[in-house]
């Protein structure tokens, strides 16, 4: 829904993710905050859950949550939750809500201020501005599904500067977002069913066992990204976090853009010691010939000119749009609604790891398909 006098709240620092409280007592202590930032005559600022209690506060009153159900209208601030009349509101939104309690449904009565609350991840702003998207022409590799370069105009938008980790997914399980059909579409809902967490959620992990190889045992921190996340699991996580899988054009432009395009995000010439990848050496990843992630920004290398971390290796990126051809290409194609798009390469073996660091590389998976290469990025 649109926000006319909203305020946006667009990220969160490395440093205040670093020394965070626990999500429940970070938000009553904003709500605290509320009381004198937010003033409305007669008015009290309450915590939901103490509306459950008797006497309660004399009407107006004031409470404060995310949505988490459209029909009805429900707020959560991590205390309690509430239904609410005579608003309406998107999922995720982060309302604040002057109304009369009756004892069961609060009816507003005042301003309804709507807000997108924090993102869990470090942001990145991209400007407004027409960009190159696709293949240079001269790169490497050349796929037919890269061409023709051409000329693509976006409005202003935030992506993350990482992709999304295990700590910031497991936030999305224990606020209930992973088992709540409200953040998931109908064909994702179907396709989840009894699952409770993604696969290979586990933090002791060994990859190269299943794939026939020595044992080499590895521990994924929160530190360390999502893996094994399918196009629902990931749109689900950005439903409930207040944005959304950036589309291919955001994706390409963030991670390789600087007034004309990069063959990989930190320039045109290839170096397997800048990503993580099978072939480096960084202890981070493992080292050589090693099959693990490594935890987000651990290749200061892998740098776009925008700032983003990770985009040639570690993980390859769900993004939202649909695999289709290029406007003008002479080898057109539309697999619309079969298969989706993926950006970026990732640290396991593959032959082709030259191509997948590029910034122009495509790959196409169904939104079913799960594998420890596979991640996501958020945006807003």
């Amino acid at each position: 829904m649109p926000y006319p006098e909203a305020v946006r709240f667009a990220s969160a620092t490395e440093a205040d993710l670093q020394r965070e409280e626990p999500p429940v007592k970070k938000l009553l202590c904003a709500l605290a905050l509320l009381a004198f930032v937010l003033p409305v005559q007669g008015a009290y600022v309450v915590r939901i859950s103490d509306l459950q209690r008797s006497p309660t506060p004399p009407n107006p009153i004031r409470v404060a949550g995310r949505v988490t159900s459209t029909s009805p209208l429900k707020l959560n601030d991590g205390s309690g939750q509430i239904t609410i009349a005579g608003a309406t509101a998107s999922l995720s939104d982060f309302l604040v809500v002057t109304g009369n309690w009756n004892g069961s449904v609060l009816t507003v009565t005042g301003e309804v201020d709507y807000a997108l609350p924090p993102a869990l991840t470090e942001m990145v702003y991209i400007p407004a501005g027409a960009f190159l998207m696709g293949n240079r022409g001269n790169e490497p590799y050349k796929p037919a599904a890269e061409l023709p370069q051409h000329s693509v105009y976006l409005p202003d938008y935030w992506i993350g500067k990482h992709e999304v980790t295990r700590g910031e997914y497991r936030r999305f399980i224990e606020a209930g977002g992973y088992n709540n059909p409200a953040y998931w579409s109908s064909a994702g809902w179907s396709w989840k069913k009894t699952k409770t967490e993604p696969r290979y959620w586990a933090a002791d992990q060994d990859w190269a066992a299943s794939a026939g190889s020595s044992p080499q045992p590895f521990t994924q921190t929160d530190s360390h990204p999502v893996v094994a996340v399918s196009y629902y699991e990931a749109e689900a996580y950005c439903n409930w976090a207040g944005g959304h899988l950036p589309t291919e054009a955001q994706w390409e432009k963030a991670a390789r853009w600087d007034g004309t395009p990069r063959v990989f995000p930190w320039g045109d010439v290839y170096d397997a010691e800048k990503y993580n990848n099978y072939y480096d050496h960084n202890a981070a990843g493992g080292g050589y010939t090693r099959y693990q992630t490594a935890p987000v920004g651990s290749y200061p290398d892998d740098a776009s000119p925008y700032g983003l971390k990770d985009t040639a290796g570690n993980m390859r990126e769900w993004c939202q749009d649909w695999y289709v051809s290029y406007p003008g290409s002479t080898s057109p194609f539309d697999y619309t609604g079969t298969y989706r798009v993926l950006r970026g390469g990732h640290w396991a073996y593959d032959s082709g790891v030259i191509n997948m660091a590029r910034c122009a590389n495509r790959t196409n998976l169904v939104a079913s398909y799960v594998a420890y290469t596979c991640g996501f990025r958020f945006a807003r």
